[in-house]
């Protein structure tokens, strides 16, 4: 099984702070807002059910 994926990236939502993206270990995919101080609470954007996220994510 893959190791969880924590991936940082430029601002994805319109605020000037960089945001993250994981692969959770369950193979779903969350954001966490960037914050000047701290994280926002991670969304899981992606619910996998299957497995398939694990090998078939692409950022860009």
């Amino acid at each position: 099984m893959p190791a969880p994926l924590l991936y940082g990236t430029p601002d994805v939502n319109g605020d000037g702070i960089p945001d993250i993206w994981t692969l959770t270990s369950d193979n779903s995919v969350k954001f966490y807002a960037g914050g000047a101080k701290a994280l926002g609470s991670g969304v899981t954007v992606i619910s996998n059910t299957d497995g398939g996220w694990s090998i078939k994510l692409a950022f860009g």
